[in-house]
């Protein structure tokens, strides 16, 4: 049961991660239902160590995906005239610093407000909650999306850039969809649909390994056996495997304005989580768990 459990939650945070459903909020309610199927209560630390190393999986995923960009980039970075206009040296500063601006807003937000929300996955109301919320942003751009946007790299302003960073401050709540909230915010503010996708990912690499990094101090490794590394080491590849894929799969949906679709689903599914929460919720909801890293500044997390 402990390598099926490993693998599917693998698989959720793969799926989760980029679509925009929240993984987060996802990983809280499957973690749940395996420990109320098992009878038993997972261990606060454990679920930190196993949900940190799946973040990972999924950042290796935005790497892959966008290789051929990265490194045209850094031959740009490193003054490589032969390379496209938009991935010369200029053009690689100004959107590192956009990137910068957008991720500046969850300092504060890890510094002031980690206990806070880390109380949000005490149970599942709040996912349940945050599954509607996210389903209300996602139904706007519906409109949102009737035009394609003309922003790009180059034309995209600080002042999107930071307005994209305050709607991912939302993200580390339970059920939020941190690339939900940032490309229904890029698309409301005039950026291509291509761009807001593009950017979307871009800022959700240094917000999760920053996270990543913060709770990697915390997480006592003496308390993790052989056999439980080896687990979330496989369910870390089907992760980056599944999140590959559903990079693919947000791109097209995004593209073809069609990513409100997503909304019915977690119209559904906030409907259901807060029925089994108003009914006492599962018998072991309170298991210790402490947070994935969906909410990129709250692991306690794409």
């Amino acid at each position: 049961m402990e390598w099926l459990k490993a693998l599917v939650l693998g698989a959720v945070q793969g799926v989760t991660e980029f679509l925009p459903v929240s993984s987060d909020g996802h990983l809280l309610i499957t973690q749940n239902l395996f420990d109320w199927i098992n009878g038993t209560k997972s261990s606060g630390e454990k679920n930190l160590f196993f949900d940190v190393i799946l973040h990972l999986g999924t950042t290796v995923a935005i790497l892959v995906w966008y290789r051929r960009e990265i490194i045209t980039g850094l031959r740009g970075l490193a003054g490589d005239d032969t390379v496209p206009e938009g991935f010369r040296r200029p053009s690689i500063i100004r959107v590192g610093i956009l990137a910068a601006i957008a991720t500046s807003p969850l300092i504060p937000l890890a510094l002031f407000l980690k206990k806070w929300i880390d109380r949000a996955f005490e149970g599942i109301t709040v996912a349940g909650i945050g599954f509607l919320v996210t389903a209300a942003v996602l139904g706007l751009t519906a409109w949102l999306s009737r035009r394609d946007g003309t922003k790009g790299p180059a034309t995209m302003t600080w002042l999107d850039a930071l307005l994209i960073g305050l709607a991912q401050m939302l993200a580390p709540l339970p059920g939020v969809s941190r690339s939900g909230m940032t490309i229904a915010a890029a698309l409301a503010l005039g950026l291509s649909r291509s761009w807001a996708v593009g950017f979307s990912l871009l800022i959700a690499v240094p917000a999760i390994l920053g996270a990543v990094a913060k709770e990697m101090l915390d997480i006592p490794l003496s308390t993790l056996d052989s056999d439980e590394i080896t687990r979330t080491l496989a369910a870390t590849v089907v992760a980056g495997l599944v999140g590959y894929a559903a990079i693919t799969w947000l791109v097209r949906i995004v593209r073809s304005g069609r990513i409100w679709y997503f909304s019915v689903y977690l119209i559904l599914m906030g409907t259901l989580v807060l029925a089994i929460a108003f009914r006492g919720g599962f018998d072991h909801a309170d298991v210790g768990r402490t947070s994935a890293v969906d909410g990129p500044v709250r692991v306690g997390g794409p």
